[in-house]
């Protein structure tokens, strides 16, 4: 994204090395959106929708060449005259300075001390809207100046309208997703161009019981004029006829905020709504996905789906973390099984998504669970004690791909970043070890080139370890009770929670630190390696692992038969003798490391030719009980890598958890 980077207040932020990322792809109508590549998703769920009444957030925020950090904002009182210095999110570039709030509160992750917690995803829309003279307030200065500045949603919106009113807007078109313990909001949100200062915008409140969603696609569409659960810049309309975007004659109730400044797409329904469809699919059951199919595919461009919907039951936290991790698994775009997926099944695709052959475009997936994002979390606004409001509100914190990343529990009353996740520590251009942005891409690296055993390991000590985690929030909210109700002062009780969130993540991240070279040594060089047995008599020396060969599936080897004819087929051998000479070179070439044996090679070794010496029968024979022993072994070795992964993942995720609390 072109003006991705650092959001930090009162401090230059480190430049992405690689630059800004570019957008992938031209206007395909004069006024249509420029989508970018690495843009964001969100899903928001209202109380109604939750299984514990918490409003919750979901965000992904992707930018490949961006490195993923924790900021933390401390609450301060402030004197008159202070100003806050603004750099430009993506480009690093100083933007100017505005004037410092009397009072700001604390934040960690994208959440509050108040439970307030806000995300987006940019759409970009009409393009001469973009560019504003003399604006200072990019859209995530935007984001951290209103968590800062608010206490619940609707107080963020009334203070981000008028800080762009004030000091410019310096962005394109965004949706905002904002979420206080009352109150789920999704915002429109676009600048007013040259000559202005400012943006228009259009809030909607998400009804209790119903979940919303974007990704890269305006989605407030017509609205209510008097309702107490829709805002909206009162000129909209006017502002769109003088643009000449919307009909002089227009009603106001025709008007369509999305349609006006975000026309919807092809790209746009395949790339980023079909996104919203995948999430909202799986909440809401098969009969939305099927109905809505062909929008998400870009083929019906009428068939537009609701800006909200209702779940077919409540929504725990831990489904929404799954939601945020979604690579269309079980759907029409599942692509583990086509060409691109690799003989591993992989949901992943090298990018760039657009190609172009025989002059037709071409897009592959773009999922929610994505390699290029660099920072994500999964937010709980729950409301907490009257005289301690930061022990209820909790972000789920991760960096670098979610679907393999995960999310440490951060409540709102933390008072600094942990170090492994800190602003500096480490940088996309500089490896650091203990880094949790590079542990969490070492071991997702690795992943990505064995995805249906690495891949499948990783996920499963994620879901360990998350678990964990949600046993460990339930009891600290147990003993913060207990500690409020026997008259502890809260300042102690928040200094309670700030530790164990702090203590967690960076004992997380040591514990990723050891995983990689533990995935290294057990599936090096294509194999499956347990930890070696020890020895059975002490004297003896340790045995190697047994190691197995997980080769390809079927399904693969037919479309290498198919794409290579007769390059890799083995002439037959004539005879049984000739067979079994084949059948032990076979062996040999393998290593020992079991081989599966054709059946009509293994077949072989047991026929006995009425004419053969004895002697060779005797050596037949003898290859027979050594075929045995072998396959045996090869029975046992393959229940052992079974019997051995479960247990090491058991004891690692022990380990880890241990470490943790």
């Amino acid at each position: 994204r072109s003006n991705r980077g650092s959001a930090c207040m009162d401090r230059p932020p480190m430049p992405p090395t690689m630059g800004g990322v570019g957008r992938f792809v031209a206007a395909l109508l004069a006024i249509a959106p420029r989508h970018v590549a690495d843009g964001c998703s969100n899903f928001i769920a209202s109380k109604g929708a939750t299984s514990d009444g918490a409003p919750q957030l979901g965000y992904n925020s992707d930018g490949a060449s961006f490195y993923g950090y924790m900021e933390h904002l401390s609450a301060g009182d402030h004197a008159t005259g202070k100003t806050r210095k603004i750099w430009e999110f993506g480009t690093g570039r100083y933007m100017g300075e505005i004037p410092e709030a009397a009072h700001t509160y604390n934040v960690v992750g994208m959440m509050n001390e108040h439970g307030l917690s806000i995300g987006e995803t940019t759409f970009e829309g009409v393009s001469e809207l973009s560019y504003q003279e003399g604006a200072i307030i990019d859209y995530y200065s935007l984001i951290w100046l209103a968590l800062q500045r608010s206490r619940n949603a609707r107080e963020a919106i009334a203070v981000m309208d008028a800080l762009t009113k004030e000091h410019g807007y310096a962005s394109s078109g965004e949706s905002f997703s904002l979420v206080d313990p009352a109150e789920a909001w999704v915002m429109d949100f676009i600048g007013r161009g040259s000559g202005e200062k400012g943006a228009v915008w259009v809030a909607r409140r998400i009804p209790d019981g119903y979940v919303g969603s974007h990704a890269n696609q305006a989605r407030i569409r017509t609205f209510p004029r008097n309702s107490p659960d829709t805002v909206y810049s009162p000129d909209v309309v006017e502002f769109a006829k003088k643009k000449g975007l919307y009909p002089q004659d227009g009603s106001d109730a025709d008007f369509s905020f999305a349609d006006v400044f975000d026309p919807i797409t092809p790209i746009g329904a395949r790339l980023c709504e079909a996104r919203v469809w995948d999430m909202f699919r799986q909440i809401v059951g098969s009969d939305f996905g099927d109905k809505y199919l062909d929008y998400a595919q870009g083929h019906n461009l009428e068939n537009r789906m609701p800006l909200f919907v209702k779940p077919s039951k409540p929504v725990d936290v831990n489904t929404t973390m799954w939601l945020m991790r979604s690579h269309y698994e079980d759907s029409w775009f599942d692509s583990r099984d086509d060409f691109g997926a690799s003989p591993f099944h992989s949901p992943y695709r090298a990018r760039p998504v657009l190609f172009k052959r025989e002059g037709k475009l071409y897009a592959m997936n773009r999922n929610v669970g994505y390699l290029g994002t660099f920072f994500h979390f999964v937010s709980q606004a729950r409301a907490g004690p009257k005289d301690l409001p930061c022990a209820g509100g909790i972000t789920w914190f991760g960096v670098d791909d979610p679907s393999l990343n995960v999310r440490v529990p951060m409540y709102s009353c933390t008072q600094r970043a942990p170090l492994s996740y800190a602003y500096g520590y480490g940088s996309t251009g500089r490896y650091e070890r203990r880094a949790a942005y590079w542990a969490f891409n070492m071991v997702a690296n690795f992943a990505y080139s064995r995805w249906d055993t690495v891949g499948v390991d990783v996920q499963r000590r994620v879901a360990q370890m998350e678990q964990r985690f949600l046993g460990e929030v339930r009891r600290a909210d147990e003993e913060v009770s207990k500690k409020l109700s026997a008259g502890t002062a809260p300042a102690v009780v928040a200094k309670y929670l700030s530790d164990y969130s702090i203590r967690t993540a960076d004992a997380l991240v040591d514990n990723w630190v050891d995983l990689f070279p533990e995935l290294f040594v057990r599936y090096r060089d294509f194999l499956v390696c347990p930890p070696a047995p020890s020895p059975a008599v002490p004297p003896d020396r340790l045995a190697p692992p047994q190691c197995h060969m997980k080769g390809y599936d079927d399904t693969w080897y037919s479309k290498l038969v198919a794409d290579t004819g007769d390059k890799y087929l083995v002439p037959a051998a004539a005879g049984h003798e000739m067979q079994r000479l084949s059948l032990q070179k076979l062996r040999t070439a393998s290593a020992g490391l079991g081989a599966d044996i054709p059946d009509d090679l293994a077949s072989t070794e047991a026929a006995t030719d009425s004419t053969t010496s004895a002697n060779a029968t005797a050596s037949t024979n003898s290859t027979a009980s050594a075929d045995s022993t072998a396959m045996a072994n090869s029975t046992t070795s393959d229940d052992s890598v079974v019997s051995a992964n479960t247990t090491a993942s058991d004891d690692w995720a022990a380990s880890a958890n241990a470490t943790a609390s």
